[in-house]
């Protein structure tokens, strides 16, 4: 990759680049699950600009940016409940995957919950390559939840790392 990425916390007026951004990776993410005017409904929902309002100030997630050259590429968004950070949200558009930089998403929330001691992300049970990548950066399965998005059903991992060492 030509370019080092840099992560940044996004601002609320910024919120627009986590819209487009789904609007990209999540009909690729999910075709093989959710049948294509479905996805584009719980995007509707999901990632609607006062749901994301929504979500910095009334649920106090913090939202990041990874941007890379030119362009933002892919993003998170996290909370603390605790002493457990929950990531929400973590995606990167396709061609930029495998170059480091979810794993620079997940430093930036590590870094702005410290000194938090744990860390926890639901993925889908189904989605191997997200079970492979959060199980090489150290989560692993807790345990599995039945989860519904619309009128879908889908069985979801807990997964947790100890922030302690």
């Amino acid at each position: 990759m030509p370019y080092t990425p840099r992560t940044r916390a996004i601002s609320l007026a910024e919120l627009e680049i986590v819209r487009d951004l789904a609007l990209q990776i999540w009909p690729k993410c999910y075709r093989h699950m959710i049948a294509p005017d479905h996805i584009d409904e719980m995007l509707a929902a999901l990632f609607d600009l006062d749901t994301l309002e929504q979500d910095i100030t009334q649920k106090g997630h913090i939202y990041w940016a990874v941007h890379v050259g030119h362009r933002d590429v892919g993003f998170a968004s996290a909370h603390l409940e605790g002493s457990r950070v929950w990531i929400t949200k973590l995606y990167v558009l396709q061609d930029y995957r495998g170059f480091g930089l979810g794993k620079a998403l997940i430093q930036a929330v590590q870094d702005y919950f410290s000194p938090a001691q744990a860390m926890s992300v639901c993925v889908h049970k189904d989605q191997d390559v997200a079970v492979d990548f959060c199980l090489r950066r150290g989560f692993t399965v807790d345990r599995e939840i039945p989860f519904e998005l619309g009128n879908y059903g889908f069985t979801d991992y807990v997964m947790n790392k100890d922030l302690r060492n």
